[in-house]
């Protein structure tokens, strides 16, 4: 099936599922990749956005996506079913469940801290419904559980992630970590507060692109696809009728190129003066441009000096081989993915021969080999691990468990950045 008959079944299938499915059962049913299931969610939630007599959307939650009603026609909808929310959380809930949501993970004692009174029996009620999880626990004396708000959260709440919490009057994280621990609260003071990037390197077949994706849905948090970024100025240079591989004219354009990303319920929007290039670069054409276009030491700098400007301002996950080298040198938390070159090389068999290509193990681990050496041995930032990065061996590991490795570090990292146990 091409792009728009998948997009049309895959509304079928949130149509006749009505609850969230995951991104797997859906690549599965379709025998299309998960990123192809993220892209297709995309598109047909802008789809139903630029519809004006649709009273529907499509709402991302970790890795699963469901078919929702527009949070517009809330009210219509309640009359219809009852403001079932409304009936069944009282105000200490909503406190409650706003203190998580603000500043989780965090512990019982720490909501008590905020709230001045005991709430066990109000979390446990809200465990009950749903709407809080444990999300693992501190290695600390009586070892405190970390509560977490929970994907039926941001569900009935009309969210895609607890980054889209609309600003409160609340106490957040570090005012409770004030109270909980002052000598860490002293020492952060000392430490300029900056949004967090995440960078992600590695060689390919390590599974760090797919790795990227899960930890930005994970952390609520954007992924930043410097592929886009790349393709759109391919497909930029297409429609003026210029050669992709032409420094010169390439580098004409982009003086009167203006490149901006965005991103809404963490996925992005790569736009080229003033349009929103997604619809458009998906193509084999769009590819081969991005392709020839990537190689140009103008294009790279161009859009090198975007990343870090943007960096500037928002957290958001990243993958390549020299992100925490040379891109980002300066990242807060830095990952460097890899793994065997037989396990490299054939789970990049099975994504050739998934989209139908013939290839034998042999071959493709020659191609890997040959890449490696290519990256590695490069002039310009050549591909290696940053020394502060953490290394992870994913030969062994489920796509679950190296971002559950990841996850574990960060959250240790923000709770603890001048040292104490991780869980």
């Amino acid at each position: 099936m091409d792009w728009v008959q998948n997009m049309a079944a895959m509304e079928a299938l949130l149509f006749a599922a009505g609850d969230p499915l995951s991104c797997e059962r859906i690549a599965s049913i379709l025998d299309i990749s998960e990123d192809d299931v993220f892209l297709l969610a995309e598109q047909l939630k802008r789809r139903y956005a630029l519809d004006p007599a649709s009273g529907l959307t499509v709402r991302v939650l970790d890795d699963r996506v469901s078919l929702v009603t527009d949070p517009k026609y809330r009210e219509t909808v309640a009359t219809f079913f009852g403001d079932v929310r409304g009936q069944k959380l009282s105000e200490a809930a909503y406190e409650t469940l706003a203190v998580i949501a603000y500043n989780a993970p965090v512990t019982r004692a720490e909501i008590e801290t905020v709230r001045g009174v005991n709430s066990d029996s109000v979390v446990s009620r809200l465990i009950d419904r749903g709407l809080v999880q444990e999300a693992g626990t501190l290695d600390l004396p009586g070892r405190p559980a970390l509560l977490d708000v929970t994907s039926q959260f941001l569900l009935e709440f009309g969210l895609s992630s607890a980054n889209e919490l609309p600003p409160v009057d609340l106490m957040m994280y570090d005012s409770v970590q004030q109270l909980m621990h002052p000598d860490l609260a002293v020492a952060r003071d000392m430490v300029p507060v900056r949004p967090p990037v995440i960078a992600i390197d590695g060689p390919s077949g390590a599974g760090k692109s797919t790795a990227a994706k899960r930890l930005a849905r994970r952390l609520g948090i954007g992924f930043l696809d410097t592929g886009a970024m790349y393709r759109a100025l391919g497909y930029k240079a297409l429609q003026l009728g210029i050669s992709p591989s032409d420094e010169v004219a390439v580098e004409e354009m982009l003086k009167n190129t203006n490149m901006s990303i965005e991103f809404s319920s963490g996925l992005q929007k790569t736009i080229v003066d003033g349009e929103d290039t997604e619809p458009f670069i998906r193509t084999t054409e769009v590819a081969r441009a991005a392709s020839d276009i990537s190689a140009l030491p103008s294009v790279r700098s161009y859009c090198v000096r975007l990343q870090r400007e943007l960096g500037d301002k928002q957290p958001f996950v990243l993958d390549g081989r020299d992100i925490g080298t040379y891109v980002f040198p300066n990242a807060p938390y830095k990952f460097f993915l890899t793994a065997s070159t037989e396990v490299r090389a054939k789970r990049r068999l099975q994504d050739l021969q998934r989209l139908g290509k013939e290839a034998t193990l042999e071959s493709v681990m020659d191609e890997i080999q040959k890449r490696d050496a290519q990256d590695s041995g490069r002039a310009l930032a050549p591909a290696k691990r940053a020394s502060d990065a953490m290394l992870i061996d994913t030969s062994d590991m489920s796509e679950e468990e190296v971002v559950d490795i990841m996850v574990d570090v960060i959250r240790h990292k923000e709770r603890y950045p001048y040292g104490g146990a991780v869980r």
